[in-house]
């Protein structure tokens, strides 16, 4: 518990056998569940995962095909969403996020001022240590593009996948919809603004390590630019007509 509230943290992993004890490890003890899902890996994330069920607070789901990360989240979600958790948290199963930067989510929706609260690298440039400049870019542009598709015009570092949001927020999505792969975090955006939910850009410094990103760039950009017209449409159409 933290501050009267039980944390959940969802923790999406695809063959990351090398870091994915330490994320387990650092995992902070304020954190009530810790849903650890493998996402079909081809190496041992799996079983070096299940050597730590000795901490009574994961729980390890394995699916059987491979999804993407988005639909592993939402199998986190659906998990915490039947043990009543107040505050659903996640991490990327590759260390990337920093676990002594959760409570800057955590607050404000403990304090009841925001529905959603996500990570935010990009505001100040010293955040960005460690970012190549290619990555930097194709952040840049696609925060431009997802102001637009989402609605939220101040949106900063829409692909920070260092979230929090509320209980109550998540019982309203659909998340058999939640886009399954990569551009989760985009389409995400724009269903939470249909649903009105106050967001926060929390700034968060990026970390980058041992791992390696599964992201091609190129083609991410592309499939992603799709998604986000597509959002757009569906946004003013649900928001703005559906509605009246």
């Amino acid at each position: 518990m933290f501050r009267g509230k039980s944390i959940g943290v969802v923790v999406p992993a695809y063959n990351e056998e090398l870091l994915i004890a330490k994320v387990i490890q650092t995992m902070p003890d304020y954190v009530d569940r810790i849903y650890l899902i493998d996402d079909c890996s081809s190496d041992h994330t799996f079983e070096v995962a299940a050597e730590y069920l000795r901490d009574s607070r994961l729980r390890l789901i394995q699916h059987q095909h491979n999804k993407g990360v988005g639909a592993a989240i939402t199998t986190g979600y659906r998990q915490a969403l039947n043990d009543n958790i107040d505050i659903i948290a996640v991490m990327a199963g590759d260390n990337q996020m920093d676990p002594n930067q959760l409570l800057k989510l955590l607050d404000p929706l403990i304090e009841g001022t925001v529905d959603y609260c996500k990570g935010d690298r990009l505001s100040r440039s010293e955040l960005t240590k460690g970012m190549s400049r290619w990555r930097r870019a194709g952040n840049l542009i696609l925060t431009r593009l997802t102001r637009v598709s989402s609605g939220y015009w101040t949106l900063q570092d829409p692909q920070n996948g260092y979230t929090a949001i509320n209980r109550e927020t998540l019982t309203k999505l659909d998340l058999n919809k939640i886009y399954p792969r990569y551009g989760y975090c985009n389409d995400l955006l724009a269903r939470l603004n249909v649903l009105g939910a106050k967001i926060l850009d929390v700034q968060i410094p990026a970390r980058y390590g041992e791992e390696k990103s599964k992201i091609q760039y190129g083609s991410y950009i592309r499939k992603v630019s799709l998604l986000l017209l597509r959002n757009f449409f569906w946004r003013v159409t649900h928001k703005y007509i559906l509605r009246h």
